[in-house]
């Protein structure tokens, strides 16, 4: 086996046994690493395995393992401010599920920055604003990955839309059917206002006038869930939305 060290964010853990821990960390160097932390429940080993935290990661890898043996984990970001309301943890927990959910087990440092940068913004951002920013961050997340939507031109007949254009959103396609290829087709109609915002969100901007945040986290949810999750949505984002105050709708 080889000692690997690599920069790190802890996305998910679950006891093993009575001591020890089973981890999912996105790794700068190897992607998704599964971790075997054994005895960390009841040593010191175990502090700062905090959920979303960051650091150096180190374990002993073996190619032929799903679970690679636990060393030591050196946090440099313990982010704790994401567990101190329950909407931002819940909207922590979406960006992870997601980056967990598209798996993959090659070097992510592009991702891996992306992703702790969108932590680290979601951390100090004030409940009110919590949807605005899970919305900007979840969707440049999800072009991070490589499935940016098209809302410009028409993923069938390839004509631009124009600005004050209804159309449609096609799953299926990765865009915004224009409004003579819409009749008949599936996915929810989007207007030229809420187009304009969810190009504004890809492009790391929150727009002022962000109207129905709910309907937006549903698009980018029903998104995910074709592209990304593997035809079954993210349970975070059912939680989440029991956790949006009314002022949010």
């Amino acid at each position: 086996m080889a000692v690997t060290t690599t920069d790190a964010v802890l996305l998910r853990a679950h006891a093993y046994g009575e001591t020890s821990r089973v981890l999912r960390f996105l790794t700068r160097d190897r992607g998704i690493v599964g971790v075997m932390a054994r005895g960390v429940r009841s040593t010191k080993r175990g502090h700062g395995l905090a959920t979303f935290a960051s650091g150096r990661l180190t374990l002993y890898h073996k190619a032929t393992r799903d679970l690679q043996t636990y060393k030591e984990f050196a946090v440099v970001s313990p982010r704790r401010g994401l567990g101190t309301d329950p909407l931002r943890l819940a909207a922590a927990s979406v960006l992870a599920d997601l980056v967990l959910r598209h798996g993959g087990d090659a070097e992510a440092g592009d991702l891996y920055d992306a992703l702790a940068g969108a932590l680290d913004r979601l951390e100090g951002t004030p409940p009110a604003a919590i949807a605005g920013v899970l919305l900007r961050e979840g969707w440049g997340l999800v072009a991070e990955l490589g499935y940016r939507p098209e809302l410009q031109r028409c993923p069938l007949c390839g004509r631009e839309l124009a600005p004050d254009e209804m159309g449609r959103f096609d799953f299926s396609q990765g865009g915004v059917r224009c409004a003579d290829c819409a009749t008949g087709g599936e996915g929810p109609r989007i207007g030229p206002g809420a187009r304009l915002q969810v190009g504004a969100l890809l492009a790391g901007a929150i727009p002022d006038d962000l109207e129905r945040p709910r309907a937006h986290l549903q698009l980018l949810s029903d998104f995910i869930t074709y592209h990304v999750a593997g035809s079954r949505p993210l349970d975070t984002f059912r939680i989440l939305a029991a956790l949006l105050p009314p002022e949010a709708t």
